[in-house]
Formats: structure tokens, sequence, C-alpha cells
């Protein structure tokens, strides 16, 4: 599908450096391997030349099923990472669908599922019924399906890597179940190619009692045991999966929520398709509804519509997020240690060791009061004597302030220590008389003993970002870009958009178009990732293989790092690359037709139908004002700027990024938001008043991540209202409406915000 939005001639032709950045982009969309650019991976969703659709997507084990809430007896997490989730325990799976042999109105569905490793054995389950009989809404119901079966397998060699099974199985019947752990092989070396492959074909719809017709959603799950040595070097030995909702009709899995409980003898939770408005990420990228209640989890998933070949690259790259550069061990509990090449690389200036800290659960840093800035940006500089702003002589372009002092390992990477001393707070009214106050902090600075010392003369700090649709923006191709940037030209507000155009990290000659970082300084997710581990934890890659050192403070051992050469490989770089380019967008929540869900709403079905009426109702009113909230967001017109609709490149490397409509509310571009908001620290082409337009996707579950989460790129807000407050200049416009709306207008357009 063609790009929606298009550039004018006069825009692109021409020595422009707009022109060079866009003409060097379509080379690389028309021609990847001869730019340079990755290949484009082959489509995940197809049809072949018989008319049999293909859907080829990744899973990994999970603890429970998705509809079990963590505060239910007996009930683990269904969004987390369980321990050694790297190891051995992903798969690929790939839906071909038939039509009937017998009955040109029926449908026919063949599951193929290659594990990374060998399993002991596997449920198979399809055809969601509702929950246990005896409690069927109590506290400790669990997910009940129609078929609870096993799986066959192939004989070995049938199904190579790159091949298509010949579908409807015409010897499914004379194939063996899969027989356990009695293999005869080796379990602890890994299948070769073809040689454990299983199977289901699916012919029914286990809760109507009928054959698949199109349009039928089909809900699987696969119940995981593995085969091999088990224990700590394992973990433990049986698992959950993924939820996969398939639409017989529709190749790829469906984003999905859970159908309302009971009504007209329907099947209670029955999935139901999430709507259009509510796919922030498309319909490749949004994750399902939460329907286990953990919205501290909700910016970690993988998409559903992972391919095969990704999910494995998925979980190691998360495994690098998530370990400290400088020790090797995994932050989070119960994983094994990365030593050797992945420990000892992080300074020797640092702001933290690994991506997680800065980016709790994929979500965003907020300054803490008197508390070291260690988890944001800090851009320091100087002006020389041309005016030119250049670093700054005591610490470079950025401070560092990293400590690491657990009692077996003990690092100073600190060049000095910044604080937010404390906030200036600014008294405001709105015109309906209601108080407001704004806060802008003060910072203090001092050295590593608490001697005070002179702020720099040039100063920015910055949060770091939530990570969500990174690979989705990262798809959105500069001439979507340049041509929302033409057509703010004759914006009634003057909200007039500016591609940034700057330098490529790897040869400064070329110009690419910026789409990363406040100031849409970085160009792709990899150079925007590279810039973030040299930068923030002191690694090199072959992107940015010299240290940026700062000029006095601990210069010199920086420098002399440099000799190691780069220190993450790139295929390391590249598994990181890949997970965050692959993280799923939540839905929009309180969408038409989502049922209520809370901690306490087991415990409410179990009390009865009055008490679940009333949370139905309640849910029912949030819809109703979410959407009016939406409406009001549209008349202040606070989508100049925050544009929510975008569409995705066609020819995208990653399939699952590719001609997406997706819902981020930013246009990527830079906008001058007024001296309210301006800092002294302008960069490349982007003034000190100019900022990128912040995506507001995933924004409404950063205060599950993070109670304590403030917003802008210093955290000055404290809430979504005063962020929204705070802007001037080009944002001025929308931001009086937004005050001359009644109080509960006022509400309701922010509830709409947090909903996304």
């Amino acid at each position: 599908m063609p790009e929606t939005n298009s550039v004018s001639p006069e825009a692109v032709t021409g020595d422009s450096p707009v022109a060079r950045a866009l003409a060097l982009e379509a080379a690389a969309n028309a021609a990847p391997a001869a730019s340079g650019a990755p290949l484009r991976a082959p489509a995940t969703h197809y049809s072949l030349p018989d008319g049999t659709l293909v859907t080829r997507i990744g899973g990994r084990v999970r603890d429970r099923h998705a509809r079990e809430q963590p505060d239910a007896p007996n009930s683990d997490l269904y969004s987390l990472f369980a321990p050694h989730y790297f190891e051995r325990r992903t798969h690929e799976m790939t839906i071909y669908e038939n039509v009937s042999p017998t009955n040109p109105q029926n449908r026919i569905l063949t599951l193929v599922v290659k594990p990374q490793w060998w399993w002991y054995g596997t449920n198979f389950r399809h055809g969601f019924i509702g929950r246990r009989d005896g409690d069927p809404f109590g506290p400790a119901a669990v997910a009940l399906y129609g078929d609870n079966g096993g799986m066959k397998r192939l004989p070995a060699g049938q199904l190579l890597a790159g091949q298509e099974l010949k579908t409807p199985l015409s010897n499914y019947d004379s194939l063996p179940y899969d027989p356990g752990a009695n293999y005869g092989v080796d379990l602890a070396v890994p299948p070769k190619d073809g040689e454990f492959v299983l199977v289901k074909q699916i012919t029914y719809s286990p809760p109507e009692r009928r054959e698949l017709r199109a349009g039928d959603l089909v809900e699987l799950e696969l119940g995981i045991f593995l085969a091999g040595p088990e224990g700590e070097a394992l973990g433990r030995f049986n698992y959950y999966a993924d939820v996969v909702v398939y639409k017989v009709g529709t190749p790829g899995a469906q984003p999905w929520f859970r159908g309302p409980c009971c009504d007209n003898n329907l099947i209670p939770w029955a999935p139901k398709l999430i709507p259009d408005s509510a796919l922030a990420g498309g319909k490749l990228m949004t994750n399902h509804e939460d329907t286990s209640n953990q919205p501290e989890m909700s910016l970690m998933q993988a998409s559903p519509n992972v391919a095969g070949t990704n999910i494995q690259p998925f979980v190691e790259g998360r495994r690098l997020f998530h370990t400290s550069l400088l020790t090797g061990a995994h932050i989070e509990q119960g994983n094994p240690t990365l030593f050797g090449v992945q420990s000892g690389k992080a300074g020797p200036n640092f702001q933290k060791t690994a991506c997680i800290q800065c980016h709790t659960n994929n979500g965003k840093s907020s300054p803490s009061l008197r508390t070291p800035l260690s988890n944001m940006v800090v851009l320091t500089g100087q002006v020389d004597a041309s005016g030119k702003v250049v670093p700054d002589s005591r610490f470079g372009g950025r401070l560092s302030q990293g400590l690491v002092a657990d009692g077996s390992t003990n690092v100073d990477g600190r060049q000095a220590v910044l604080t937010v001393d404390a906030y200036n707070e600014t008294a405001g009214r709105y015109p309906d008389g209601s108080a407001y106050t704004l806060q802008t902090p003060v910072y203090k600075l001092t050295d590593k003993a608490g001697n005070p010392l002179p702020l720099p003369e040039r100063m920015s700090v910055r949060a770091a970002p939530h990570m969500v649709g990174m690979g989705l923006l990262g798809a959105v191709t500069g001439a979507t870009m340049n041509g929302l940037a033409i057509a703010s030209r004759s914006d009634p507000d003057g909200a007039v958009g500016k591609v940034h155009v700057v330098q490529d990290l790897r040869d400064p000659s070329l110009n690419r178009i910026g789409r990363f970082g406040w100031r849409a300084t970085t160009a792709t997710v990899q150079q925007q990732t590279a810039l973030a581990l040299n930068a923030d934890m002191g690694v090199t890659t072959s992107v940015l293989p010299k240290h940026l050192c700062g000029l006095a403070s601990n210069g010199d051992a920086c420098r002399a790092a440099d000799a190691r050469g780069p220190e993450l490989l790139d295929p390391d770089l590249g598994l990181l690359v890949r997970y965050m380019s692959l993280l799923a967008v939540p839905p929009q929540r309180h969408f038409p037709g989502q049922q209520p869900l809370g901690p306490a709403a087991p415990v409410i079905l179990a009390q009865g139908a009055e008490a679940t009426a009333a949370q139905e109702r309640a849910e029912a009113q949030t819809q109703v004002r979410v959407s009016a909230g939406g409406q009001l967001f549209n008349q202040a017109r606070c989508t100049a700027c925050h544009a929510a609709q975008l569409t995705t490149n066609p020819n995208h490397p990653l399939p699952e990024l590719r001609n997406q409509t997706i819902r981020p509310y930013t246009d990527l571009l830079l906008h001058d938001m007024g001296p309210e908001l301006a800092d002294n620290f302008p960069q490349g082409n982007a003034t000190g008043r100019e900022w990128r337009t912040a995506p507001l996707w995933g924004l409404g579950v950063l205060r599950s991540i993070d109670p304590n989460t403030r917003y802008l790129h210093d955290g000055r807000a404290r809430t979504v209202e005063e962020a929204i407050l705070w802007h001037g200049g080009q944002g001025s416009a929308s931001r009086d409406r937004f005050k001359a709306l009644s109080a509960d207008d006022r509400k309701k357009l922010i509830e709409f915000v947090q909903s996304l």
C-alpha cells in the first residue's frame, strides 16, 4: 500500500539537507542491499498459490493463563518473564488455513510448532468456553477450553526450514501423538532442522460444536513441558504459553479482549477483537488486552505477531537490556550471570550500567528531590569565543553520575553530582477561577565530596523516555514526516512543524531524518541505542567506537578505554535493536465494549450479579467520558502536533512493522514551545525552544510502573494537567482552549490522554 502522505516536488528537489536525507532514505527503501541497509525479511502473513493462508508467528513460555489475575490464589503472572526465559523457552508457530475438501463453506487449520528445544510433552488447548466448573466466577477459577489434547509429531525431516507444509494433512489421523521424552536422542543437544516438529489440525469450533467457518475466532494456547536436564540449570519443568486468537479467513494473530460475561447465553468471557480505533500499534503490533491486570508489565511485551524467527532474538535482546554491562548480572532475580564478553564493558564514566535501570519496566525516568539524577541525561556545555555551544570544559558533553557500590563491586563513574534541590512554584488560575500551580526545578551541583560547584554555563536535563513503539516510529518514513511538515505551514494556530535533519553517527557526511530523542537528534533505533550505550553507560559499539569522554574529570581513563575497541559487538547490538523494535504497544483502554477489570474483579464477580452490574456501569461511564475527552482533545487542536494517526513504511526490513496504521499521537516533528519550556542547549538545527512532539501512547500506564512519574523533558510536571499547562509557543492556542473548558471537560480530556 502506498504512503498516504505525499510530498510536494519542490520540497524534495535540489540539494538541501532535507532533500539529501529523503533521497538517501528513499534509496534504502527501494533497494536495501545496495545502500547497506538490512535485507527485508520475508513476509509473515501471506497466501500460497493454491489459496492457503499462512501466518508465521513466535511465542514464549508463560506462568499462567491470560485471564488469571495475580491476586487470585495459586495464580502466577501471565505477563512476566520467568527465570531463564531466554533459554530453551521460545517456539515458532505456523498456522495454515485451507478450505475443507468436502465442504467449501468450512475451513481447516493446521498448526505447526517448531520449539527452540526439545519438549517432554505438550498440552494443546483451543476453543475457550469459560471457567472451571464448580465456581465459574470465583477468584480461583481458571480458563477452560473445549479441546485440551496433545499434538502430533511429523516424521523427522519432513518439514525443513524455508519449506511449506502441504495442508490439510492427508495422513494426519495416522500420525503418532508426541510420545513424551522417549525420542532416542541426546536431549542436551537442540533439535536439528526438521527433527522435532509438532502439528495439530483443527476442523471444528468447540463452543458451538460445528465445523469452522470464515469469521470464527479460534483461541488457542500451548501447555509446555520442557525436556532434558532439570533443576537450577534450567529452572522449572512446565509452563503455559501465549494466548493466540486467530480469525478464520484473516491471516495473523488478532489483538483481542474479553467479551461480556454470560449475556444471552453467550460464551463467558469469549474473545472479541479490539476495535480498530483502539489499535494503537496497528493490527500487527498492538498487544491484546491486559486481562491479568498487570499494567506495570504493559510496555514489556513482544508483539502478538512477532515473527517466529524473531522471538528468540527478542528474548535474548531483553536479556541484554536487563543485564549490567559492568558485572554481567541480570537485574531480575533467578537468571544466570553473563560473564566474559558481556561484563566489564560499562564505564569508566556512566550513569547506569543496565538499560533497564533508567527505563524501569520500559517506562520513563523521573527526578526525585535531592537525589542524584543518575537516571536522567544531563547535557553540559559552554559557549566559545565565536558564540558556539561546545562541550563543557569540566565534564564534556554529558555529566556522568554513576556509582556501583554493592560490596562485591565498587566502581565510581561520577564526575560530579547533580540534584533537584527544590522547586519554584508559580501560581495560576483558569478562566473559571480554579487555581493551579506549576513547578520549575532548581538544580544543585556538587563534587563527589559534597562541595558546591557552579552549574555548567549550558545545561539540559532530560528524562529517559518510555520505550514502547520505537520500532514503529522508526518505520515512519521521512517522506511522511516531511509531508506533515509541509501541511503544517497552513496551520491556523501557527503550529508549523520542522523535520530535523541530523548527521549519521557512522558517517557524519550523510544526512538523516531525526526521529528519536527529545529533539529528534537520532535517525534510527540502532543509532539511538548506540548513542545511549556510549553516552549513558560508557559502552562503545561499531556505530560509536570511541567513548564520549569528558575533557577533564575522568577524561584520561575514559580515553584509555578506547583501546579496547568496540565493547558491544554488532550481533549483540542487533539483539538489543531487535528487542526494542518489536515491543508491542498496549491498546487504548476504556474503548466501547471493554469489560471492567480491576484488582478486585474476581471477588466482585463472586459476590453476585449486583456487584458485577455496578462495576460494568462504572466502566461504561468511563468509556463515555474517555470518548468525550477524545473529541475535546480534537476540538482543542492538540492533534495539530500530536497527530493521531500515521502509516509506516511498507518496505521496512522487519515484517511486523510494515504498512501499519498506528496511533502514536505524535508527528515526530520539532515545534517551538516558547520560552516557558526552553533551555539554553540547542542541538543540531534545533533551537533551545524546539522540541520533538512526544508520543502519547503508553502514557496512561506509566503511573502503574512508577507512582511518582513526572512528565515533560525534565520531569517538571507532576501531572498530565500540568504538562498541558506548560505548553507555550506553538502549543499556546491549544493550551488556552484547554484552560477555557469547564472543570469537568478538562477532566474528560485528561482521562482520554490517560487511556492511551
